[in-house]
């Protein structure tokens, strides 16, 4: 009887600690320090905390988004910081029509020692349905989960869709009316985000015909003002590209000059010209490969000599209210594989390591070790992929829900999936 008693006795202190019987609001406090991916994984296998989290929802997003953003922007520990994935544009072979898919693997950072696989790493994202011209940037910006992509309306790009494919979110913002008559015209676009005021802020820039300053319009999420078009003109930058935003601002690169449009004070500045700029500006290398990026939240700019090779990247830093830029990478490589000329590199975001993850002319994803000097390709070779139209952006998943800015967005179930499998 006494056996039996303590191991009557043993299984009640079991049953005692386990995490169903955890009072809900530490259930809650728990689950909102986990990753979004882990929360989904969560309410699929235990229904206690499916019940839980339907029943508190408002207030469970509103709490996980809270730790989410502050880790984002104050300054947690590299032990607290939210990782970051890949955010993947291409073609596949089962409609031929451009897909997302989200690239993160879930261990914490991007795992390099691994390849992205078509059927085993990739979460395909649905979206509305997006124009098949692989020559264009449909991808204009990811802000805390929140993706903004351009439809092509009027023989332009225009950044009016906004999605979240992890609440199913979806918000279509009013498309840029072109006057008739107008030919040739051109739209810079780009997407930021406001930690202060907690606002997001979509901008274009129109140039109507061949004119050299563009009429800037700003949306904010929730606004409830619609575009609002800005008094002041905005010079020429490189429209195929969408914005680079850091620092609260949202910069273009055009002929050695950074343009940058504060989303705050919705006013512009000049950004001071990177170094190369200086040997872009003399004609000396005139074909080389420009650009401004940003890497791990910093306004960044490399030059790619092609006759060289070789590659630099600056960052922009302040010090004592000015700006100045440094030289972050230095990177010398070689032809490969009988290559007959230097491909076009593209930097797309820094690893926890340091590494550098690359485009290769939208065809190949590949990664940089500084300390070995060594190449790396991240992307498996898939038949199931157009390789020729891969566009890459760092996207982080969240619970940021557009109705909680303010939007009437269309809802619906989640829309990240595993390919292959059903929601």
């Amino acid at each position: 009887m006494a056996g039996r008693a303590d191991s009557s006795s043993g299984v009640q202190k079991k049953k005692a600690g386990h995490i169903r019987n955890l009072p809900d609001d530490i259930l809650v406090d728990i689950m909102s320090r986990l990753p979004v991916e882990s929360v989904l994984e969560c309410k699929l296998v235990c229904k206690k905390l499916q019940k839980l989290l339907y029943s508190r929802r408002s207030s469970f997003a509103k709490m996980h988004v809270n730790r989410q953003l502050n880790q984002l922007y104050c300054g947690g520990t590299d032990g607290d910081k939210l990782d970051t994935g890949l955010l993947f544009g291409c073609i596949t072979d089962e409609t031929w029509h451009i897909s997302l898919f989200y690239g993160g693997l879930y261990n914490g950072k991007i795992n390099t020692d691994n390849t992205y696989e078509y059927k085993k790493t990739l979460k395909k994202v649905r979206h509305p349905p997006m124009h098949h011209d692989l020559a264009k940037q449909y991808i204009v910006g990811s802000c805390n989960g929140l993706i903004c992509l351009g439809r092509y309306y009027n023989i332009r790009m225009d950044p009016i869709y906004i999605y979240n494919p992890v609440t199913g979110e979806n918000l279509n913002l009013p498309k840029l009316i072109i006057p008739k008559g107008c030919l040739l015209p051109r739209i810079a676009r780009g997407f930021g985000y406001l930690p202060s005021t907690n606002e997001y802020k979509v901008v274009r820039i129109f140039y109507p015909g061949r004119k050299t300053t563009g009429q800037v319009q700003v949306y904010t999420l929730g606004s409830g003002c619609g575009w609002r078009t800005k008094a002041i003109s905005f010079p020429y930058v490189n429209h195929t590209v969408p914005a680079s935003f850091a620092d609260g601002s949202l910069c273009w690169f055009y002929e050695s000059e950074v343009y940058a449009f504060d989303l705050d004070k919705e006013e512009i500045r000049m950004v001071p010209s990177p170094p190369p700029c200086h040997t872009y500006a003399l004609g000396s290398s005139v074909d080389d490969n420009f650009g401004c990026v940003v890497l791990r939240g910093n306004l960044c700019f490399f030059h790619q000599t092609l006759n060289a090779p070789h590659m630099e990247i600056w960052s922009l830093k302040k010090t004592d209210m000015k700006e100045s830029w440094c030289k972050e990478f230095s990177i010398v490589y070689e032809k490969r594989g009988g290559e007959q000329y230097v491909k076009h590199f593209w930097p797309i975001m820094l690893t926890r390591n340091n590494e550098i993850i690359l485009t290769s002319e939208y065809r190949s994803i590949h990664c940089y070790d500084p300390k070995t000097a060594t190449w790396k390709e991240i992307v498996a070779e898939d038949p199931h992929f157009d390789l020729s139209a891969i566009r890459v952006n760092s996207h982080v998943n969240t619970f940021v829900s557009l109705k909680t800015l303010g939007e009437k967005s269309n809802k619906k179930r989640c829309r990240i999936k595993m390919i292959g499998q059903s929601l």
